[in-house]
């Protein structure tokens, strides 16, 4: 949820921030400390659910193989946790690449060459639409594993 919330707010607080006139100085002081808050967390967040579901997935496997693995994907549980893990390792991949594009806003802004602004501005467009999509794909992941772990029932197979 740190992760998910961390990206909203990229995703609708840094549009924000293009009006401000000394955007650089937020820039360079404020944000590298946050992306790497933000790549931290979103690795822990992925790591961690992937452990958890292939802990479950190991105990269905052991409780009767492949098949049994396979009747727990296909309940409602599995399918909403399996969609919901596959968006959220999507939104993560967007999140590195946000944090790259971050980066690259970084080392542009303090370059003193005036042919960077109009790099900036593709930066700017990239960023801009990356966090959209990553905000997208992050909200449906969290809408699916809350629906996994709070409404849908673990499978009882046997």
């Amino acid at each position: 949820m740190i992760y998910y919330g961390a990206i909203l707010l990229f995703g609708l607080f840094f549009p924000k921030l293009e009006k401000l006139e000394r955007e650089e100085e937020i820039l360079t002081s404020l944000f590298p400390s946050l992306v790497s808050f933000i790549e931290s967390t979103g690795m822990i967040t992925v790591v961690f659910g992937a452990g958890e579901f292939i802990h479950y997935m190991i105990g269905y496997y052991k409780d009767g193989g492949v098949q049994e693995v396979q009747k727990a994907l296909l309940t409602g549980w599995g399918f909403s946790i399996l969609v919901g893990g596959i968006l959220g390792l999507a939104g993560f991949f967007i999140g590195l690449n946000i944090a790259f594009l971050f980066e690259r806003i970084f080392k542009a802004y303090r370059s003193i060459d005036p042919s960077s602004i109009e790099e900036l501005n593709v930066l700017k467009s990239k960023l801009s639409f990356y966090s959209k999509l990553g905000a997208i794909l992050l909200t449906l992941s969290v809408i699916f594993m809350i629906l996994g772990v709070s409404f849908l029932p673990l499978p009882q197979i046997k």
